[in-house]
Order: C-alpha cells, then sequence, then structure tokens
C-alpha cells in the first residue's frame, strides 16, 4: 500500500468532465472516506482529527460542496468510479476506505468493481440499498429535502423529525457542532440526484463475492438506517465482523466520546486486521443472528420495509461462506 507524504490542501480535479473537489490531510497510510447524502467534506473534520497517523483522503461528490453538479443522472457505481478518479490522481493504487450512510454504498461498489484498490473496508450506518430495512418513515421523510443543510431552523427540525439516539441528545459536542454545512451546502440537483442512484442500489446479490476485511459499524439507536441493515451486510459479506455503539444512532462518527472514530483508527492502523481490538471484540453474524436482528427491526410505514423483504427472499444468506 502506498504512503506517500502530502500537504494539508483542497485542490480540483477533472472526473468525467465536472470538477470535483478534493481534500488531503496528513500523511501516512492512505485512508479514502466517502460522505453521506448532501454532506461535503468539512463534515469529517471530528474524524480526521483522530486519523492523525494516516494520510485522509475525503471529496465532494458530484453536485455536493464545492463540486460541479453531473448533468445526468447517476447510479452509485458512478459515483464510486468518481472515487476511483480520486485515488487514481493522486497516484495512490491501494487505500483503506470508509464509507458513511449512502457513501457506504458507495464504498461497497468501488470494493466490488475495483477489489485491488480497497485493502480494508469499514461500512459505517449504511445498508444494501433497496433489499435493506427501511428507516421510520418519519425520518426518512426528514431528510428527503437539503434543508438541513441550508439554515439552522432546517437543521433543528430535521434532528427532531429524525429523533436522535439517547447519547446523540446528551452529546454536548453535537449540540456545538451541528451537523450541518454554511461552508458548502448541496445543490437541489446534486442532492436529488444522490437520493435516486441509491433508489435503485441493491448490493445483495453480488456482496458475498467481496473479500476485503470489512468491519460494519452501527448505532443501536439509529433511526434513518436501522441496525439490521449491518447485521444483513456482516452477515453476507465472507469476512465481516458487526461492531454496534449502544445509545448512538445516525451521527456516532461525528462525536469522539462513541468511540466510533478510535476503531476506525485502530482497524485502520493494526498490522493484521484480524488481530486488531476492533476486530476481536466485534461480533460475527449467524444466519440465526441474522434473523433475530430482522425480527427486531423497527417496523415502518415506508414501501420499501415490503420491498426489501422479497429481496432478502430472494436472495438468501449463504451458509459456508
Amino acid at each position: 500500500m502506498n504512503t506517500q507524504s502530502t500537504p494539508d490542501t483542497d485542490r480540483f480535479i477533472d472526473a468525467f468532465g465536472r470538477r470535483l473537489r478534493v481534500r488531503v490531510h496528513g500523511e501516512g497510510p492512505p485512508v479514502l472516506l466517502i460522505n453521506g447524502l448532501g454532506a461535503n467534506l468539512t463534515t469529517w473534520t471530528p474524524l480526521v482529527q483522530q486519523l492523525e497517523r494516516f494520510q485522509v483522503i475525503s471529496f465532494d461528490a458530484p453536485g455536493v460542496g464545492r463540486s460541479a453538479s453531473p448533468r445526468a443522472p447517476y447510479t452509485i457505481g458512478r459515483i464510486a468510479d468518481v472515487a476511483l478518479r480520486v485515488l487514481d490522481e493522486l497516484g495512490l493504487q491501494q487505500a483503506d476506505v470508509l464509507g458513511y450512510s449512502l457513501g457506504g454504498a458507495v464504498a461497497q461498489r468501488l470494493a466490488f468493481q475495483h477489489p485491488a484498490r480497497v485493502r480494508r473496508l469499514i461500512l459505517s450506518s449504511t445498508s444494501p440499498g433497496t433489499s435493506g430495512v427501511p428507516g421510520s418513515l418519519r425520518a426518512l421523510l426528514a431528510v428527503s429535502t437539503p434543508a438541513r443543510h441550508y439554515a439552522k431552523s432546517g437543521y433543528r427540525v430535521t434532528m427532531k423529525m429524525i429523533d436522535l439516539a439517547p447519547a446523540e441528545k446528551e452529546s454536548e459536542f453535537l449540540q456545538q457542532h451541528a451537523v450541518w454545512q454554511q461552508e458548502a451546502v448541496p445543490s437541489m440537483r446534486g442532492y436529488m440526484l444522490q437520493m435516486a442512484a441509491f433508489s435503485t442500489f441493491n448490493s445483495l446479490p453480488w456482496l458475498p463475492r467481496i473479500e476485503h476485511p470489512t468491519l460494519v459499524l452501527t448505532g443501536s439507536d439509529d433511526h434513518l438506517v436501522p441496525m439490521a441493515n449491518s447485521a444483513i451486510l456482516a452477515a453476507h459479506l465472507p469476512h465481516a465482523r458487526l461492531r454496534i455503539f449502544e445509545r448512538w444512532g445516525h451521527y456516532m462518527l461525528h462525536d469522539p466520546a462513541s468511540g466510533a472514530g478510535a476503531t476506525v483508527a485502530e482497524f485502520f492502523g493494526a498490522d493484521d486486521a484480524r488481530s486488531s481490538a476492533a476486530w476481536k471484540e466485534s461480533l460475527t453474524v449467524t444466519p440465526e443472528d441474522l434473523a433475530r436482528f430482522l425480527r427486531g427491526a423497527p417496523w415502518s410505514a415506508h414501501p420499501g420495509y415490503i420491498t426489501g423483504s422479497w429481496l432478502r427472499r430472494r436472495h438468501p444468506l449463504r451458509t459456508g461462506i
């Protein structure tokens, strides 16, 4: 894996004819961060501060932050191609990859399409897409527009509708460092194109073919992407473990107090992924475990609740992988 030294700076690269903002922070083994819906790269600041031993690469997805909007609708696979373009531009043959929320879908696709470019994988607060378990309808409606990125009032209303996890409601850090972006808000077009891309994503048919050591992180009280989705991922990926952060939800990566950032640093920094404390202290999800997670998943009025159940029956968990 390349470990080249680069300055902490923003740059703009060409990604399929559109301008893309990329940020490189620090020196050391490279870690690529792939962000969630509508979020620009400044939201990674709390996590980046816990990854001081790494060269951390992040970017604004097309139509988000300071990156230009795409001319036409695109897929999760196309965003994965953009992530690959970032690695190519920086001369990196391989990197550890963390995908958060919608970015977790992109990370799955990147690892599947270009396995040699990914060393280890972390999937945080994410899902297999349409074959997953949708969050509460109220929470999903809250993020159906980018209102939370445009004003503090929109942020407050959105967070109330999402119903933050207990630890997040108690977090002084999150109260002082609201997860909303004044620095560079997403365009309405870019936001809607991201939502459209995720609406057709389904990784369940090919998840068993991703061979990378993978750590799946979830909050026990995530109302946007319920914990059962992480169990689905960990069960279908052949070399994966599940780490649950009790009383935390969708925003656990944004507060160092959750311990999620320390887990990321320890897993990526270990000489052997399977000897890391992050790996040893996490769960192997068996078919029986997965059935229990699914039974315990909250019901949602979202139509995807029925669709996801049907798709999971079409792609049952393979045993012996």
